[in-house]
């Protein structure tokens, strides 16, 4: 179940700004007609904005609790997403069956994240592409970001640097590993990340 923290945090504007898939979905290789899994459906407005900017794909949802989640309130592009609860460790999800999967926000706060990514890999398609956008490690504002998140959200919480996320997507299989920051703001807090399946 959420923490009252968390079901707060799901109502700030902060919390359903879809900025951060905007920006990623430029650095994407979609086929026609992808399949797409967004891991951490939180409140769904991720989810929701990729339906509508992705309106030839389908796009699919995961998260552990979906006590957040108000499809009501959501406006979705002429595909609904599918969503799932689950957990992104076993996800119930066909071996290779995934053109992308995105994760905004959420890959610092999953616990075992090694597995994470293994599954992740499991899913994705040869060709297929992870998205990770996430707080910078190497970031001043890291620190205080992962205690905060400690006290309030999840033990878990750990923002990686973008050497330890290399090494992991190696370890998993997925190549073309590749870092991208906004322009004239490329020493901010935000990260973005791709790599491929090959």
């Amino acid at each position: 179940m959420p923490s009252l923290f968390q079901k707060l945090f799901s109502r700030t504007p902060m919390a359903r700004s879809t900025r951060a898939y905007e920006f990623g979905l430029q650095f994407l290789d979609l086929p026609p007609d992808p399949l797409v899994l967004d891991i951490g459906t939180g409140q769904g407005n991720g989810t929701a904005f990729l339906s509508r900017r992705l309106p030839d794909a389908q796009v699919v949802s995961l998260d552990i609790d979906l006590t957040c989640f108000n499809p009501d309130e959501l406006a979705f592009g002429p595909k609904r997403p599918w969503f799932i609860q689950a957990t992104a460790l076993a996800m119930p999800l066909a071996t290779a069956s995934l053109d992308a999967v995105v994760l905004v926000m959420t890959f610092h706060c999953l616990p075992q994240s090694q597995q994470v990514l293994a599954e992740v890999a499991r899913v994705l398609r040869p060709g297929g592409m992870l998205l990770l956008a996430d707080v910078d490690g190497h970031h001043w504002m890291a620190r205080p970001f992962e205690l905060v998140e400690h006290l309030f959200v999840s033990p878990f919480t750990h923002a990686y640097t973008p050497e330890e996320l290399e090494q992991m997507t190696r370890q998993v299989g997925l190549v073309d590993f590749q870092v991208h920051r906004r322009p004239g703001k490329e020493r901010g807090f935000m990260m973005w990340v791709t790599a491929r399946k090959p």
